[in-house]
């Protein structure tokens, strides 16, 4: 694609150089064959012609590089300006039939019309046509900004909505479900204390899931508090087999992220990883407030089969990126795998 744009840049220099000397050939004729005091407007010097060559080159090169920039564009939104097309072209008939009046008095040099009236309309109709193409020009970036603007938000939407479908079955699966109530039947009898916790824990969740279900962000203070609620109720199930620990969790700045993201990264650990006794999961959440990132880092020890396809922290990425123009990073390696994702300034 790049060398496709060069060889179209080095045509659009050609065609600019070659319009240039075709609309100043007349005015060459008159300088190398006419006499000065023949010549219907006077002596054509020199300097006469490389203004007029240098002027009729910018006007070229101006409506080449709009011509270029039109043909990048996307074709489907660029064939639906048909409004602006015939514009553009109601425009272009308008200035060659000007053209088209000033060359008939180069032809008659005996009409009424005085020679200075006719120089003022000839730089006139120049630098309208200019200013008329430059701002042609302009109107086409901003409206295929606004296009692409136009699709990255509805991208960003489909994405937001991936994420919270996601996170809720994260939260709210069957097997998420069937674990925690099967912990929390066995605690009623043997430890109420570890049962009342649980329900807790649990009522968090779902409440926070409720909450948050048309925030596009979440205050990281109240997502690392029910992140703590998450990972408490794994531990209740998988004993000293987890273990976890928050860092830097108190900042000096409000933060902001994007809903469930950091229980979506606890998930991921948790899935992904073999827990038993002799392969403890270590999960470890920091707030990094210098490098503006949150980092969640847990040892690995893959499950052969995760059943999973990873699509959550995929779905994830493409919302930090569309929502806040930055990424997350991931890091891999046979001890630990680390996630970080993007710290939001107060909106």
């Amino acid at each position: 694609m790049t060398t496709n744009l060069y060889k179209g840049t080095s045509v659009a220099w050609y065609f600019c150089l070659a319009t240039s000397f075709f609309v100043l050939l007349p005015r060459l004729l008159l300088f190398f064959l006419v006499p000065s005091h023949m010549q219907p407007f006077g002596q054509v010097g020199v300097w006469d012609l490389v203004f007029h060559f240098t002027s009729n080159f910018l006007f070229a090169l101006a409506f080449a590089t709009l011509l270029i920039s039109s043909l990048n564009a996307p074709y489907r939104w660029f064939s639906q300006q048909k409004k602006w097309v015939k514009n553009s072209l109601l425009v272009f008939l308008f200035f060659t039939l000007t053209e088209l009046f000033l060359v008939g008095y180069r032809l008659f040099p005996d009409a009424d019309l005085a020679i200075t009236d006719i120089r003022v309309l000839y730089y006139i109709k120049n630098s309208v046509i200019l200013l008329t193409v430059l701002a042609f020009g302009y109107f086409m970036q901003v409206a295929q900004k606004n296009h692409r603007i136009s699709l990255e938000n509805e991208q960003l939407k489909r994405e937001r909505v991936k994420g919270q479908l996601e996170a809720l079955r994260n939260q709210l699966n069957p097997h998420f479900l069937f674990n925690a109530l099967n912990i929390l039947n066995v605690s009623i009898a043997t430890n109420p204390d570890e049962a009342h916790r649980i329900v807790h824990n649990l009522s968090d969740i779902l409440r926070y899931n409720l909450k948050i279900q048309n925030q596009h962000l979440v205050l990281l203070p109240d997502e690392l508090e029910v992140a703590q609620s998450y990972l408490a109720l794994h531990k209740a199930r998988f004993g000293e087999k987890l273990v976890f620990c928050f860092q830097n969790t108190v900042t000096r700045k409000k933060w902001f992220i994007i809903p469930l993201s950091l229980q979506i990264l606890l998930e991921n650990a948790i899935k992904h990883n073999v827990i038993t006794s002799n392969q403890i999961l270590r999960i470890t959440v920091r707030v990094d407030e210098e490098e503006k990132q949150l980092v969640v880092i847990n040892s690995v020890n893959k499950k052969a089969n995760p059943g999973s396809t990873g699509i959550g922290l995929k779905n994830l990425g493409n919302r930090y990126r569309l929502q806040t123009g930055r990424e997350t990073s991931l890091f891999t390696d046979e001890q630990q795998f680390i996630v970080k994702v993007p710290l939001i300034e107060a909106p």
